[in-house]
């Protein structure tokens, strides 16, 4: 196909200054002025057309585009699929089976679950009270020690004693004759330890974590008590819930 660089006889990629010293050796070359030639008259014509347009950057552009797009073959025509056939006509009477599964009845389960939620609100109250009000303070043996280091790096210990366990950054003597601790009267839950001349010990309480279950599963509770609760997420907290509890229970136990 005929275009203005095939009339200038450079190729696409040609820079102006190629562009320009093609148009000039053509020109002199086909100029009426040099020769009476009609058909070199008319090539003459083509290459000043060719020569404004490529010698303007924006013109250029466009015509690389047009180019472009003439050498772009048309996308093929998508062919929509046939329709289908009609379907055949019902027979009267004839109606279809309906295979929709019917959703569970959860509404029985309703009453119980309240009243579970309930029974691990009572837990978790039970628990803070306990540590909270029903505290006595006892005289303790101990039984053994064990030095470690957190992820800090920070060396502690951890003391067993015949009433609970506690743990200390401290120094303390590794065989007190016995240790003055002050626990809870349910779950026995360590709150202050002291040695048996009455000096406290700083102590970290190694059932931090447990306060932390007994919140969440009081808010657990509390939310099973709502009535603008569905049913099916009513059951789904039950069941949270519950391994909530059952981790709790084991952690008093151990």
């Amino acid at each position: 196909m005929q275009n203005h660089y095939h009339t200038l006889g450079v190729d696409e990629q040609a820079t102006p200054n190629d562009i320009r010293r093609a148009y000039r050796q053509l020109v002199l070359l086909t100029h009426p002025d040099r020769t009476a030639d009609p058909a070199a008259h008319q090539r003459f014509l083509r290459i000043n057309e060719a020569y404004d347009v490529l010698s303007n950057p924006a013109r250029r552009r466009g015509y690389d585009a047009l180019l472009q797009a003439l050498r772009t073959p048309p996308p093929p025509r998508h062919t929509p699929p046939p329709r289908p056939a009609a379907a055949a006509p019902r027979q009267p009477g004839f109606r279809p089976r309906a295979y929709a599964k019917p959703p569970v009845d959860l509404r029985a389960y309703q009453r119980p679950i309240r009243w579970w939620g309930g029974l691990l609100a009572l837990l978790a109250v039970l628990i803070i009270l306990d540590y909270s009000l029903l505290q006595h303070t006892v005289q303790a043996s101990f039984l053994g020690a064990e030095s470690a280091r957190d992820g800090r790096g920070a060396l502690y210990t951890d003391f067993y004693t015949s009433r609970g366990a506690f743990r200390t950054y401290s120094d303390l003597p590794t065989n007190p004759a016995h240790l003055q601790v002050r626990l809870s009267a349910i779950f026995r839950l360590v709150s202050q330890v002291s040695l048996p001349d009455g000096s406290p010990v700083p102590t970290r309480l190694a059932h931090r974590s447990l306060f932390v279950f007994t919140g969440l599963l009081l808010a657990l509770a509390l939310l099973l008590q709502r009535t603008a609760l569905p049913d099916a997420t009513r059951v789904s907290v039950a069941l949270v819930a519950t391994v909530v509890g059952s981790i709790l229970v084991l952690m008093i136990l151990t």
